[in-house]
């Protein structure tokens, strides 16, 4: 990219300065040669006066007065002899047109540039002064001059060059920045990002590139994540499923088909469970719909109320009348209040209470048990490696679900524990 904007640069100004310098050549050297038969015209007239006197009292013109230059003068009579000087021993072209009383020239007589200019004596013509500048010497002149314009071309041309070079750099290093983080970015580093060149074509690019960047990194989260919760979150409908299951295994024919039945509304929560897994992977934060309270709450009593009753515990579940509205993704809250419920059932012991109630400018969802609540308070929402004991990821991931929908997670008693998650009411600030 640097050599073509180089060649392409210096091509533009070769054809700018061969445009503009041809014409300009050929009017240099018109100048010259103008201004040459202009210098030979005046000595020939300045010869013209001298001898003018001579001629009229019939003396003999043995000499012409010096030019002071490289012009060579001749005097020829009005038929065309050589009186004196230097010059065609006949009258040429130019001489005889002369003879007329007119000033005339020649740019092609013999000997170079040639002007000739009547001696008159009233209005007779008594003979001709003949002034030849030799071509040599001017075309020197105009050579010289086109040597000065040739110079100042190449060094148009290489200060273009140096120019080009330099706006070369400027806009390929950024370009090539650019390039690079593309590279990176198409080989999974999403942190990456370009720096602003001042350029605001490229700047806009790289802005649109950290974008994607940022959004490409947030999709890969959300997959990681999604793979990392998934065992947790299906961990607890899978065990009621096989528990379930066991069970019909050993029940009566009668009652068998009850387990089944119940079985299937397990594989039913478990297949909601993965699509809430799904959703929640690609879920962004302007998929808020008005939140739906009394499907949620039949769900987790009809998942839950049979664990703990397996487990000789009870789930006592109270909804509150009149509650706000609140706007939040149903999957992310059924998934949050799932971790609290697992956690219960886990780290627990005793009635699991489930409130839902008005917190003022906020729907407050309480899920507490008669334990002794965890050990270290402060750290209950810290992530934990899979194999390490504690609450683990399952709480850490329930509250960064929380604050994703603009809600919050807080233990707001330690023993017996309170878990609550505060959603914003409809209407009210985040």
């Amino acid at each position: 990219m640097r050599r073509r904007i180089v060649t392409l640069a210096v091509a533009a100004a070769v054809l700018a300065i061969t445009l503009f310098g041809a014409p300009l050549s050929y009017a240099v050297a018109a100048s010259f040669l103008g201004d040459e038969a202009a210098e030979a015209e005046h000595v020939a007239d300045v010869a013209a006066i001298g001898v003018a006197v001579q001629l009229a009292r019939g003396e003999q013109v043995t000499s012409l007065p010096s030019s002071g230059s490289d012009i060579v003068l001749a005097l020829y009579t009005p038929d065309g002899a050589r009186v004196t000087g230097h010059g065609p021993a006949r009258a040429d072209d130019v001489v005889s047109d002369a003879t007329s009383g007119q000033v005339e020239s020649d740019a092609d007589a013999v000997g170079g540039l040639a002007v000739a200019v009547p001696v008159t004596d009233g209005t007779t013509v008594t003979g001709v002064i003949r002034a030849a500048s030799p071509y040599p010497g001017v075309w020197l002149r105009i050579a010289g001059a086109w040597s000065v314009m040739l110079a100042l071309g190449v060094a148009a041309v290489g200060v273009t060059w140096l120019v080009a070079r330099w706006q070369a750099r400027r806009l390929s290093a950024p370009l090539e920045s650019l390039a690079g983080a593309a590279q990176r970015l198409g080989e999974g580093d999403f942190s990456v990002r370009t720096t602003a060149s001042g350029i605001p074509e490229i700047d806009a690019a790289g802005s649109a590139l950290d974008v994607t960047a940022d959004r490409l990194d947030d999709v890969v989260s959300r997959e990681r994540a999604f793979s990392s919760n998934a065992s947790h979150q299906l961990r607890t409908p899978l065990t009621g499923l096989r528990l379930t299951l066991e069970t019909a295994l050993d029940a009566p024919e009668p009652a068998r088909r009850a387990a089944l039945v119940q079985a299937l509304e397990s594989a039913d929560r478990l297949e909601r469970t993965i699509g809430d897994l799904l959703s929640l992977a690609r879920h962004t934060r302007g998929e808020r719909a008005a939140l739906e309270l009394d499907p949620l709450v039949a769900d987790w009593s009809a998942a839950w109320a049979p664990v703990l009753q397996g487990r000789g515990r009870r789930l006592e579940v109270t909804v509150a009348p009149a509650l706000p509205d609140a706007h939040a993704s149903e999957a992310a809250v059924r998934q949050v209040v799932d971790v609290l419920l697992d956690n219960a059932v886990v780290h627990g012991t005793g009635t699991v209470g489930l409130v839902v109630r008005d917190a003022g400018a906020t729907l407050a969802v309480d899920v507490s048990d008669q334990g002794e609540g965890p050990p270290e308070p402060h750290q209950v929402f810290r992530s934990r490696d899979g194999g390490s004991p504690g609450h683990g990821i399952g709480l850490a991931l329930a509250r960064a679900l929380a604050e994703a929908e603009g809600g919050r997670l807080v233990l707001t008693r330690a023993r017996p524990p309170v878990f609550s998650l505060l959603l914003p009411a409809a209407g009210a600030g985040t």
